[in-house]
């Protein structure tokens, strides 16, 4: 993990915790009929409700991992793992909020790929992109995954506005990804995706995050890069 002050970490995971909670609690809010307080059952709602909880679950996960990393205390437990496995299950249990959104997930992926990689981290990866990518997106996610010359190459492709020029480029090193607590993107997902895909190795290759906007959907495209 490179060196950062661990408060400015906190402080932003405080911000974006507080942002999904209070989102979290207008959702509440809306079940309950001002006049009369009975309960509402609303599927945007519900919707809205789920989204912002794993949002907060989200921030939670990156806050516990990056801590332990920084006081020496994770280690990835890495083996080989089914790709697509990974890929379905996260799908499955994301489609009823995809559905509600009216976005179609496609995943691209050989059934038979196995990969070493810490299935959870990577797991937590995939939640990090796309549930950012379902606010950014029209109608449609692509994820895909392959073996290309070494690498394992997951892709989360959208087809929405893409990506600000200022936050394209690879990201070899969790420090390539500037914090500021400040701004409304305030990098800490894609500082925390970035040392997960640094955590992984093979000899002197370590895996890297990539954002490009020339994904086959035309918009964003997030690349998480692992050695074989």
């Amino acid at each position: 993990m490179s060196h950062i002050d661990f408060s400015t970490i906190l402080a932003i995971s405080i911000h974006d915790t507080k942002n999904a909670l209070g989102m979290v609690l207008n959702s509440l809010d809306g079940l309950l009929d001002p006049a009369t307080g009975a309960c509402r059952c609303d599927a945007s709602h519900i919707a809205r409700l789920q989204y912002e909880a794993r949002r907060v679950n989200d921030n939670l996960v990156q806050l516990l991992t990056l801590y332990r990393a920084d006081k020496g205390l994770y280690q990835p437990r890495i083996g080989p793992c089914p790709v697509y496995e990974i890929l379905e299950d996260y799908y499955l249990a994301n489609k009823p909020m995809m559905d509600h959104h009216g976005i179609r997930c496609d995943i691209d992926c050989a059934e038979d790929l196995y990969w070493p990689l810490d299935r959870a981290m990577v797991a937590a990866v995939l939640e990090n992109v796309i549930t950012n990518t379902v606010r950014y997106t029209r109608d449609c996610i692509r994820i895909a995954a392959e073996n290309t010359e070494g690498w394992l190459l997951l892709d989360v492709e959208d087809n929405g506005p893409g990506f600000p020029t200022a936050m394209l480029g690879r990201r070899a090193v969790a420090k390539d990804t500037p914090l500021d607590p400040t701004a409304g993107r305030t990098g800490l997902g894609l500082y925390f995706c970035s040392l997960i895909a640094q955590m992984h190795d093979s000899g002197d290759r370590h895996g890297y995050i990539e954002l490009s906007n020339d994904g086959s959907l035309g918009g964003g495209r997030f690349r998480l890069a692992l050695p074989g």
